[in-house]
């Protein structure tokens, strides 16, 4: 009878455990109530506890509650403060710096109705004002608020000269025109007068800023705004035609683990005014450079989407990286293409496309997934980016090696734009200046983290892990090879080993067209034009090799990816009167033009 009773009693205070001991709720978020219950969004899921408390819509709340009701409200202020950098485990708050994140973090979109909806941390984008976050008791951020966008400006990246990095260990501005200095998180805020000289550079983990000849040390992000901020550490163009880029909106001066980080936070069209002359030659035209303006607007909102440089800041660089900024001032030609097709980009399903141009075919273009492929062999699904036939008239296009070769040979074939140099070219090596090349080149990817995934090497048909010492090339095949023409997969056949390579950005890097790497005269000779020595990748992955004694000829054609826009392509049917919307909707399958602003 005892033991009876000791049980029950452990029972019912169970029960009363159940019914009334609290538990707690951090970071609710409060999407409806009625007279006696609200309805909250705990960790992803919708609750339902009984209260007679009412709090606006979007209400973050921290709480207790038990089975009878819930208690202790408290309702956490939002943090308006832009993401400025992405890391794994903190964000870089403007004002607030450095923050970490929480073991579980929860993002939510909000539409324009107050509507909220689970959402992922990759439609966080930084440097945006559509961000509400909160902080744990902790300080840790654990809820994120995603308004609708606003797509009027970018981040750009500004790289050194040359365009070699992101990373500066000093520049040298001078304001133009009357600027404001600042910064978010120190005390600073100077009115900087036209022709004013300003050094920031990288001392330590410090900005280390001059100006006047005065000296002083920050530890935070810098911040200049003006409409003329020259960059006098940075020479652009070429030649006799090399100038200091201007720069308008702000620019930002930020520490990294690697250098100084220089972005330029500027309206979207201003920045499309000097991508569009830096990417395209005025000569085609104003349609021409239309197609060019939408298709550099796509891009751009495409990578900012997509966040592909959060870790630093940006989401584009001023380079063939993304797309070339600044590399020509602005000319009116292209301001006009650039204003009269304004806010219009290329949609698919109505997602901004992954808008990807390139310089010249080789008569054709290839799907998005010959180009760009996981080491797996997977791909990221680009439907609108598929296999085109440029040849005019059109021709059936080869099914076997030694149709290739003829075709790539073939100098009087015609396509949209087969007047332009690389529409056919040849490179010629030695045996022994091939294998010199390749034994520097190969060394180099397969020691990249990244690209050592997409050689494979064999010895006595056998698979090793380790690249020899290369000895004499005997020949190369392709081995896999797009419908449309593209290498995908390449074999260089060594006398002690085979490597094989794979992807076109690989390929092109394995096979270097200068003395630097071949140690000797090596010259590329293009349809139109003299021969050139000093050229660093193959032009394109669309090529076939010819072995003769002891000599490779690479016969070839194109400039670029071949994936997308062929830009003198565009050009071509721009003279022959075809409008923009019409010669983007050849390059690009099933898209819409759309205007976002």
């Amino acid at each position: 009878m005892k033991k009876i009773i000791i049980m029950l009693s452990a029972f019912l205070i169970l029960i009363l455990g159940v019914l009334f001991f609290p538990r707690n709720v951090e970071q609710g978020v409060v999407i409806g109530h009625n007279s006696n219950s609200i309805t909250v969004i705990v960790n992803g899921k919708d609750k339902v506890y009984k209260t007679s408390e009412t709090f606006p819509k979007l209400t973050v709340i921290d709480f207790k509650y038990n089975l009878l009701k819930a208690f202790g409200f408290k309702v956490i202020t939002p943090i308006a403060d832009r993401v400025m950098i992405k890391n794994a485990g903190s964000y870089d708050l403007e004002s607030l710096g450095k923050t970490n994140l929480s073991s579980k973090t929860f993002y939510y979109t909000v539409d324009k109705d107050n509507n909220i909806k689970l959402s992922e941390s990759k439609n966080l984008i930084i440097g945006k004002n559509n961000i509400k976050s909160f902080k744990t008791k902790n300080g840790e951020l654990k809820t994120f608020f995603i308004y609708p966008m606003d797509y009027s400006s970018m981040r750009v990246g500004i790289s050194t000269n040359g365009f070699s990095s992101v990373y500066h260990s000093k520049v040298q501005i001078k304001a133009l025109e009357p600027a404001k200095l600042y910064s978010m998180r120190e005390n600073l805020n100077v009115d900087l007068p036209k022709d004013s000289i300003v050094v920031i550079e990288k001392e330590d983990s410090n900005l280390k800023l001059t100006i006047n000849n005065k000296t002083t040390i920050y530890k935070n992000r810098l911040y200049i705004k003006g409409n003329s901020i020259d960059f006098q550490s940075i020479k652009r163009g070429s030649g006799s035609s090399t100038f200091s880029p201007s720069y308008s909106g702000v620019l930002e001066f930020s520490i990294s683990d690697n250098g100084m980080c220089v972005v330029n936070d500027v309206n979207l069209e201003d920045y499309l005014k000097k991508v569009v002359p830096s990417e395209m030659p005025l000569s085609g035209g104003v349609e021409a450079l239309k197609c060019q303006a939408v298709a550099a607007r796509t891009y751009a909102i495409s990578d900012m989407i997509n966040n592909r440089y959060a870790a630093l800041g940006f989401y584009v660089d001023d380079s063939t990286r993304s797309q070339v900024y600044n590399n020509i001032p602005m000319q009116p030609l292209a301001t006009e293409a650039v204003d009269s097709t304004k806010g219009i980009i290329m949609t698919y399903e109505g997602i901004p496309i992954d808008a990807k141009y390139y310089s010249t075919s080789a008569g054709t273009g290839v799907n998005y997934s010959d180009v760009w492929f996981n080491a797996d062999g997977t791909s990221d699904s680009r439907p609108y980016i598929a296999n085109n036939n440029y040849l005019t008239p059109k021709i059936e296009l080869p099914k076997n090696e030694e149709s290739w070769l003829n075709f790539y040979k073939n100098t009087s074939i015609k396509a949209i734009d087969s007047d332009y140099p690389y529409f056919r070219w040849k490179v010629e090596y030695s045996a022994a200046g091939l294998t010199t090349a390749l034994n520097k080149t190969l060394k180099s990817l397969y020691s990249g983290e990244t690209s050592k995934k997409y050689l494979t090497i064999y010895e006595n048909s056998r698979q090793i892990s380790k690249l020899p010492e290369l000895k004499e090339l005997q020949d190369i095949k392709i081995i896999k090879r797009g419908e449309n023409g593209i290498a995908i997969e390449v074999s260089f056949i060594f006398s002690n080993t085979t490597v094989n390579v794979r992807g076109d950005s690989y390929i092109r890097s394995s096979i270097k067209c200068n003395q630097e790497y071949t140690n000797e005269t090596t010259k590329l000779t293009r349809l139109k034009g003299d021969p050139l020595t000093n050229v660093g990748s193959l032009p394109s992955a669309f090529f076939s090799c010819d072995k003769k004694d002891n000599k490779f000829t690479l016969y070839g054609g194109g400039f670029g990816h071949g994936a997308g826009m062929s830009q003198y392509g565009a050009i071509e049917l721009s003279k022959k009167g075809m409008k923009y919307v019409d010669i983007l909707n050849l390059f690009y399958k099933d898209v819409k033009m759309e205007k976002i602003m």
